[in-house]
């Protein structure tokens, strides 16, 4: 679902095979929120110079950071604070279909800002959002009113935006990060979860302990503005168990 069209995105070998009805414009839109126009041999080449990337990059070339809504992202990343995947994807679902508009084949549009300040906290419960359900409503009201204008935040310095974003009920931290990097293009922006602070601790750090936020500045000063990329790399390995955590 991308801008009220269902599109299929099918990879095949190094290639995506892209297909919808939509105008070329459409296409070309669709092609920049899959970062399909990212320099990432550059990207890669430029991390390369990093020690731990070196080995990372060799199982974990081609990835791309989408643009994603920053609307869709914000609220996505609000209803995902202590929660786990398939019950995201449930909360989101759940909202699509009561607040989203319908396009038909059971599909639904991401619910408008408008359509969510307007809610019912005990509708917003109903889809499995828990005590997150004020959150998000007032979110959606700051975003309705212009209270908040996330587009405004993508060209304001890193620190700007991201103290907008914390200002916000239900966004800590890691939810800014996460807002910064994969929908205002923030690329210094580096989200710490468990296995990013595991990783860098061990494999950077010595085993030094390290607080979120001295690791987010240390992955700026190192990283710059490829820090975002450097960030899902790592992840990437370490998840999937291509890092084994001893110091190189």
């Amino acid at each position: 679902m991308f801008r009220h069209r269902v599109w299929m995105v099918q990879q095949e070998a190094r290639s995506l095979r892209i297909a919808g009805d939509g105008p070329p414009a459409a296409f070309d839109a669709l092609r920049r929120h899959l970062a399909l126009d990212a320099p990432l041999r550059r990207i890669e080449d430029d991390l390369a110079a990093d020690r731990v990337l070196r080995r990372v990059l060799l199982r974990t070339s081609g990835i791309a950071i989408m643009r994603q809504d920053p609307w869709e992202c914000l609220i996505s990343y609000v209803i995902s604070a202590f929660n786990n995947i398939p019950k995201i994807r449930l909360t989101v679902d759940c909202l699509s279909r009561r607040f989203g508009v319908p396009l038909g084949d059971g599909q639904f549009t991401f619910p408008s800002p408008e359509r969510l300040a307007e809610a019912r906290r005990s509708t917003l419960r109903a889809c499995i959002l828990g005590y997150r359900a004020p959150y998000v409503r007032e979110v959606a009201r700051a975003v309705a009113t212009g209270a908040l204008e996330l587009e405004r935040l993508r060209g304001l310095p890193y620190e700007e935006a991201r103290e907008a974003l914390l200002a916000l009920p239900g966004v800590g931290e890691k939810v800014a990060e996460c807002v910064l990097l994969f929908a205002l293009e923030h690329g210094e922006a580096f989200p710490v979860d468990v296995w990013i602070r595991r990783t860098v601790q061990t494999l950077y750090l010595r085993g030094r302990r390290a607080t979120p936020r001295v690791i987010r500045e240390w992955a700026r000063d190192r990283f710059g503005p490829l820090a975002g990329y450097a960030n899902q790399h790592l992840f990437l390995a370490a998840r999937t168990g291509v890092l084994r955590l001893t110091p190189a």
